[in-house]
């Protein structure tokens, strides 16, 4: 078992060869792993203080989640970090990466983007520890190889296509290609029902920012930055209300682009509940002030992160395995593409001229390339032949049978 603790700052010194006198440097704390038994794991700390403190790195989250799974991993397996055998398939970076990284991103515990930035920032840890002579190698005793490849820069422009030499390693992960329908991953009925279940048990701010992806079609930032002044009691003769979203009102749209979206009656009345409840108020009170009130406010008075609504919705998913046995390998903004082919299939269900839903769902979810809408119309398509092909299929079976 490996655990993190967020140091507090600190005062570290050195001593100027050329001014001949001691400097003293405040440092930024940051998230400090150890082992189970409480051993400090000095390798790791050394690269994470190096990231916050010498390269002023923004977060170095993802830093600190590879190498908490890596040395994990290495306890687990009895392995050393700085040991390397010569055969390729024992060295523990090769073991961590094809036995863990891989395994979980097939199994879809993880997603192959996933694996590939912990694997990354393996690889940049020790760049950093062969630089700082923390190891010593050789060419039979090497973490890992490096290679280069052709990497591709295309243009609209066919004549200015160039091709690049990249430095690589022979480490990376590659997510499989999939085509544009299969990159979509909605909610079946029977895991939305699942979902709504669990969902009741989260906090009311979590609800709300599920809910506005779940039913409106937002991205994630887009859900935290949700503007307070765009919430208001719906009339008892509205169902749907369209509303204005942009930079204007605080929300941060992709690319900044101003559109129109459509809030249900029932979500616009459980915003408005939480505007105006005292825990939003209690949370508001301790907020600097701000250029735009967001809706979602955590207890801190600060607004929600798209950081927490992805550990919210991790920790959400594995309960949704367990209580339901499903197999549930979704991610929040599947939540968008549930609203994508819902929507769309319901427009059509109801008449509407094919041409004209598209239009309507193109503005309402933001899309900026009439293509990526399109998808959602060849997923919805592909579905129906499928169930009508299965419904041959079972009929012809069942004849066939019958005796």
């Amino acid at each position: 078992m490996v655990f993190s603790v967020r140091s507090p700052e600190f005062k570290s010194a050195y001593y100027h060869p050329f001014r001949r006198e001691v400097i003293e440097v405040n440092s930024k704390g940051f998230d400090t792993l150890y082992c189970d038994n409480g051993e400090y794991i000095t390798p790791a700390n050394l690269w994470l203080n190096h990231l916050v403190n010498v390269k002023k790195v923004k977060d170095s989250g993802a830093a600190v989640r590879a190498l908490k799974s890596y040395w994990k991993f290495l306890e687990n397996n009895n392995l050393k970090w700085n040991e390397f055998p010569s055969q390729k398939s024992l060295k523990p970076t090769y073991l961590f990466r094809n036995q863990f990284l891989l395994q979980s991103a097939k199994s879809g515990v993880i997603k192959y983007s996933t694996a590939s930035l912990y694997m990354n920032q393996i690889v940049q840890f020790y760049s950093w520890a062969i630089y700082e002579k923390l190891i010593r190698i050789d060419e039979h005793s090497a973490p890992f190889e490096y290679e280069f490849i052709k990497a591709g820069a295309h243009h609209n422009n066919k004549f200015s296509s160039r091709n690049f030499i990249v430095r690589t390693t022979d480490l990376r992960i590659r997510s499989p290609k999939l085509s544009a329908e299969q990159s979509l991953n909605p909610l079946t009925e029977n895991e939305l029902k699942c979902f709504t279940l669990a969902l009741n048990n989260g906090s009311e701010e979590f609800k709300i920012h599920q809910l506005l992806q779940l039913q409106c079609g937002l991205r994630i930032e887009e859900a935290c930055t949700f503007s307070a002044s765009a919430v208001r009691l719906p009339k008892v003769s509205e169902k749907r209300i369209e509303i204005e979203i942009g930079p204007h009102n605080g929300v941060h749209t992709k690319f900044g682009n101003i559109r129109k979206i459509e809030v249900t009656s029932s979500l616009m009345k459980r915003m408005y509940k939480y505007l105006i409840s005292e825990k939003r108020e209690i949370s508001l009170a301790k907020s600097t002030k701000f250029d735009f009130e967001p809706l979602l406010i955590n207890t801190r008075g600060k607004a929600y992160s798209s950081a927490n609504v992805q550990k919210y919705f991790s920790n959400l998913r594995e309960k949704i395995r367990q209580h339901f046995h499903i197999t549930f390998q979704h991610r929040t903004h599947d939540l968008r593409a549930t609203y994508g082919t819902f929507r769309l299939a319901s427009m059509l269900e109801n008449g509407v001229n094919p041409v004209d839903a598209m239009k309507l769902l193109m503005g309402w979810m933001g899309h900026q390339d009439e293509k990526t809408t399109w998808r959602y119309l060849t997923y919805l398509k592909k579905r129906q032949l499928n169930e009508e092909a299965l419904c041959i299929l079972d009929s012809i079976v069942e004849d066939a049978l019958k005796d």
